[in-house]
């Protein structure tokens, strides 16, 4: 939660939860609602309202009013793997099994398709579409037309036949929101100049197979090789 003293948790059976810390240091869990019984994947929390992601319906949205969780109008798009509230909540950013980034406000919104796998900037502003074939977009998501925007395109020039065939990992962001990390090139992990599209070093791992990487957050990266390592890094200059 916003104030750091409390946390609201998805369990297995569809229970909402929410766990707030008092002054003694006590943990306190109240029920917020129940979502139901189907299975679901994600959910995701901002203030006074709630969106919970079902793989096989959709997404069921509530929000806080005049003292209880109301159900709204659910966004009906199957296969949704990850789900974010952005624009302060306003709207809806999700990202499908099937490669599909699409965004919705909240409650009574458009649902608009954009493009694949995502990961949203520190402000909200911005997010990172990954795509088969070892290439990345940056897309800007807050523009007055509500329409997302291609600001940048990150990919390496090399076989199209061999990168189409990569399994990369997806972008994200680092450095604060300043640096991508994305692709990675035999033993290496490229860290990118998000607003050039240019490669500015390499995670080096030696002998070791580059196979994945992810943020600590966004002051540290993590990176895994086929060996076994993992490794923790601190975000390299973003010039």
């Amino acid at each position: 939660m916003a104030d750091d003293n409390g946390i609201i948790t998805l369990g297995q059976d569809g229970t909402i939860s929410k766990w707030t810390r008092n002054n003694q240091n006590h943990w306190q869990w109240a029920k917020l609602l129940d979502a139901g019984k189907e299975e679901s994947i994600s959910f995701t929390y901002n203030r006074d309202r709630l969106a919970v992601a079902f793989p096989r319906f959709g997404v069921k949205v509530w929000l806080w009013i005049k003292g209880t969780w109301q159900p709204q109008r659910s966004i009906l798009r199957q296969n949704v793997t990850c789900i974010k509230f952005v624009e302060d909540g306003e709207a809806l950013l999700g990202g499908t099994s099937d490669g599909v980034l699409w965004y919705c406000q909240v409650p009574n919104g458009t649902l608009r398709a954009y493009a694949r796998h995502l990961d949203v900037s520190p402000n909200g502003t911005q997010a990172l579409v990954s795509q088969v074939g070892a290439r990345a977009h940056l897309v800007g998501i807050q523009g007055m037309d509500r329409k997302g925007k291609i600001e940048q395109v990150y990919a390496i020039n090399g076989d199209p036949a061999n990168d189409a065939k990569q399994s990369s990992p997806p972008a994200v962001f680092v450095n604060g929101g300043r640096s991508v990390v994305f692709h990675s090139r035999e033993s290496s992990c490229l860290v990118w100049n998000k607003g050039k599209g240019e490669v500015l070093s390499g995670l080096d791992h030696g002998d070791s197979t580059s196979i994945g990487f992810d943020r600590a957050s966004h002051s540290y990266i993590v990176t895994g090789t086929a060996q076994g390592l993992l490794s923790w890094w601190n975000s390299p200059p973003d010039q």
